[in-house]
């Protein structure tokens, strides 16, 4: 069974096309979504006020995780200008972690973040099938997870995700 996902950021690029082509229309209300998918564009940003659009967004986010209690998964998926790409890990990896622990504090039940630079996705149609899936993927697994295109291209999230682990 597909359950409804909340969209947030920037829902008109490219990579974003497949999630959004699935929800409602505007006015209808999101009923029982598991997860929350932000999508961020970031070619433009200097990396300060790239690190502000991820935080408001995270912000968002956790908004929506407190209105929709099924909420079990948020994932980012950014697309980010070349210079930027080595600063991801760590800008995401300390961004999740506090986010993980705010949103598992605040709700009192474990929602997993998932960090995704998907800047050289080419396969829209397999990025929404691999979104969809991390989707419905059960929580518990990891709490934080930060992966790029290549980690995912074959594989599902949720098995990028354990080869980083081990």
């Amino acid at each position: 069974m597909e359950h409804p996902v909340v969209t947030l950021g920037d829902t008109d690029t490219a990579v974003a096309r497949g999630i959004t082509a699935r929800r409602p229309l505007d006015g209808e209300e999101v009923s029982r979504p598991r997860a929350v998918v932000a999508f961020a564009d970031l070619r433009d940003y200097s990396r300060v006020t790239g690190k502000d659009r991820l935080r408001a967004l995270a912000t968002l986010a956790a908004v929506e995780t407190k209105r929709h209690v099924g909420v079990r998964q948020v994932v980012f998926a950014v697309t980010l200008a070349p210079r930027h790409a080595l600063a991801f890990d760590r800008i995401a990896s300390a961004l999740g972690a506090r986010v993980h622990a705010e949103l598992e504090r605040d709700n009192a039940r474990d929602v997993e973040v998932t960090f995704l630079d998907v800047s050289e996705c080419g396969d829209v149609p397999a990025l929404t099938e691999r979104l969809l899936d991390r989707c419905a993927d059960p929580v518990g697994q990891h709490g934080v997870v930060v992966l790029d295109w290549d980690d995912i291209r074959d594989h599902s999230i949720r098995r990028a995700a354990r080869d980083q682990y081990l």
